[in-house]
């Protein structure tokens, strides 16, 4: 039976091949940095690192819990997959509402998936993906709304805001994108007043986690650091211990970051530029075939039909664009340019539909065939490029520094690492437990000198580094090679 190109099946098609492709690309084991922060806390129930993500918390520990099957560390990085996934099957559907022909829809939705930039961090764990894909398809009702009057769409989209917040907050950078869409129509006062109260409730209720779930933590002393006197806050259980005000802004406002000096600056000339340098080469890079400048022409189009929704589109992309570039704390931009890829793909497929338009009047199917082909021929060199990412599967670097930290420190011996190091020793420790009874410390070599005598008269005490860490007053001796080294402390 023919496939009939609907509405829904477009839709589903744009998500299901991108999710068989990107599921057989997600990593199978524990990473490194943020990643591994996330597949720990994600587990335990734990406090990642801010902005707090509690939303994100919430479906990865259902996600990691129901699914019974894989490594905690493979489930917790396919949510990104199906993140973006969702994300393609979004972009498939505002193709849809500008009329776009439903195989163009789809074609262009898998530019977006499988996008070097888009197809990598689908493959380890993220709020970004998730946060973004909740988000974007709160823009696009508003869009909806813009288009079509869909007042069901609005309502919607309001409560979708909500739990785009409540994942990761700093999705507002993209919603603020579907407010403006939005002000295409005239708003029906009652109905956006009960959306924004069901929203703030989601937003509320969320954010009621990190305080209570802090305040559970040190009451019942289930962080292992607390043992050793250590004041609560530290990384995987109690991040910042929201449970007091302080910890709770600098938590969910990444106060000690700065991050609002970078929010006033986002429009400045310096923060474009940035934006430009970072992004542009990179989304030229992505985008073959000329498709980013067949894109400007695209939103061209689109702009003519509906001034104010693509008004919305831009400034959802740009917003967490100039913010990422700008961010000096930001260590990995890219993970903001996931609404520019969109865009990118959405443009191809609007400028793709009306060239087949304009040039298929007499011969239709040749226009159909040239232009699907050129996507196609996209998709390829994406394909090409997608088998360095899929290289990385079976990594297990950040195991294998666990595996060394286990054969050569005794049970219930304190392992010190800095952050990049610590993530993947906090999953062995608290989720697969191969650690036995050590605790992993999250600090630099020298954090807490002051404790290492007390530490030391009840238990062995390591450091993970790379190269001698330097400790006045102490030793080390190293016991085990690789990359990066376990060092014990001896007293002098």
């Amino acid at each position: 039976m023919p496939l009939r190109w609907n509405g829904p099946a477009t839709v589903a098609t744009a998500f299901a091949v991108p999710l068989v492709v990107l599921l057989g690309s997600v990593r199978t084991s524990v990473g490194w940095w943020d990643i591994g922060d996330l597949q720990t806390v994600a587990w335990i129930a734990g406090i990642p690192y801010p902005t707090g993500f509690p939303g994100y918390v919430a479906v990865a520990w259902l996600w990691s819990h129901a699914l019974p099957f894989g490594s905690v560390a493979a489930r917790v990085n396919a949510l990104s997959a199906i993140a973006i996934a969702g994300g393609a099957a979004t972009v498939a559907a505002l193709a849809l509402l500008f009329d776009v022909v439903p195989i163009v829809a789809v074609l262009g939705a898998w530019t977006f998936a499988f996008a070097r930039t888009v197809w990598f961090r689908a493959t380890y764990a993220d709020v970004h993906p998730l946060g973004f894909a909740v988000a974007f398809a709160a823009v696009v009702l508003a869009v909806c709304w813009a288009l079509r009057g869909d007042r069901r769409a609005l309502a919607t989209g309001i409560v979708v805001a909500g739990a785009a917040v409540a994942i990761d907050n700093t999705t507002v950078l993209i919603l603020l994108g579907g407010v403006v869409a939005t002000l295409a129509r005239p708003w029906p006062a009652a109905l956006v007043a009960r959306g924004v109260a069901l929203a703030a409730l989601i937003v509320v209720v969320a954010y009621a986690y990190l305080p209570l779930r802090s305040a559970y933590v040190t009451a019942h002393r289930l962080d292992p650091t607390l043992a050793l006197g250590i004041e609560p806050g530290r990384p995987f259980w109690d991040d910042h211990h929201p449970s007091t005000p302080d910890g709770f802004r600098a938590l969910v406002a990444g106060t000690e970051w700065r991050a609002g000096d970078s929010l006033l600056r986002i429009f400045t000339p310096a923060a474009i530029g940035a934006a430009v340098r970072r992004y542009g080469p990179v989304l030229l890079d992505d985008a073959p075939q000329g498709l980013t400048i067949v894109a400007l022409a695209g939103l061209a189009f689109a702009l003519a039909r509906a001034p104010v929704a693509l008004a919305g589109l831009v400034l959802a992309a740009a917003v967490p664009a100039l913010f990422g570039a700008s961010y000096p704390a930001e260590a990995d931009p890219g993970r903001y340019a996931f609404m520019l890829y969109a865009l990118v793909a959405f443009g191809a497929a609007v400028a793709a539909d009306r060239t087949i338009r304009a040039f298929g009047r007499e011969r239709p199917g040749v226009a159909m065939g040239a232009v699907c082909g050129v996507l196609a021929l996209a998709l390829v060199y994406d394909a090409a490029r997608g088998r360095e990412i899929h290289a990385l599967r079976e990594n297990a670097e950040a195991a294998q520094l666990a595996d060394r930290v286990a054969a050569s420190t005794r049970d219930g011996a304190v392992v010190v690492a800095p952050w990049d190091f610590a993530t993947p020793l906090g999953y062995h420790a608290y989720v697969d437990r191969a650690l036995g009874t050590r605790i992993v410390v999250c600090a630099l070599p020298a954090d807490h000198l002051a404790e290492y005598r007390d530490w030391l008269r009840a238990r062995q005490v390591t450091i993970v580094s790379e190269g001698v860490p330097d400790l006045p007053g102490y030793a080390v001796r190293r016991l085990s090679e690789g990359s990066p080294q376990v060092y014990e402390i001896v007293a002098r």
